[in-house]
């Protein structure tokens, strides 16, 4: 728990990005824990109210400071969109990992299902509306056309070439024949 963190214990840092990333950090201090919403309490009722602490950090030689960590907690989301996950708890790192790297698995084993659909959904829309089955062998037509043209783009190229070799070979035979 964040409130039982001393000097020098690990904390660790995952940035949840494209990119994953952790940091490991050694604990600098801890504050005492205190009210999140600090408000009377109404009489006659037991205070309920969520307890946090304020750790500083030293990572990379850098102190941080993460404000209004839950103090009974072990792992927590930091950051203005959650894309900062702390915890004291190597055990918890390594589950919240798993849980990334488990949901883009699962995206990337859903990629087929979402192509399929994607075609389906093209075949439907050419039955449906004449217009966008117009539009797409037009597509079609126009994508076979600059295949052609590249084609013949490259051709012309290694045509031009060997026009270019033959011309330097019966130059170089002509001035031989005009020596003699």
């Amino acid at each position: 728990m964040f409130q039982n963190l001393r000097a020098n214990n690990q904390l660790f840092i995952l940035h949840k990005d494209e990119n994953p990333l952790v940091d490991i950090g050694s604990v600098v201090s801890v504050s005492a824990a205190k009210p999140k919403y600090p408000m009377p309490t109404p009489i006659g009722q037991l205070p309920q109210m969520e307890m946090v602490v304020d750790v500083v950090v030293c990572v990379n030689g850098q102190n941080t400071t993460f404000q209004n960590l839950p103090a009974g907690a072990d792992i927590a989301d930091f950051g203005q969109n959650g894309n900062i996950v702390i915890s004291c708890s190597r055990e918890a790192m390594n589950s919240e990992v798993s849980a990334i790297r488990q949901k883009s698995l699962d995206e990337l084993n859903r990629r087929n299902y979402h192509e399929n659909v994607i075609t389906g959904c093209d075949k439907i829309l050419t039955i449906l509306n004449p217009e966008f089955a117009e539009k797409q062998r037009q597509e079609q037509e126009i994508a076979t056309l600059k295949g052609q043209m590249s084609e013949m783009s490259r051709s012309m190229a290694d045509l031009m070439a060997m026009n270019k070799k033959l011309m330097e070979q019966l130059g170089a035979s002509e001035t031989s024949k005009n020596k003699k």
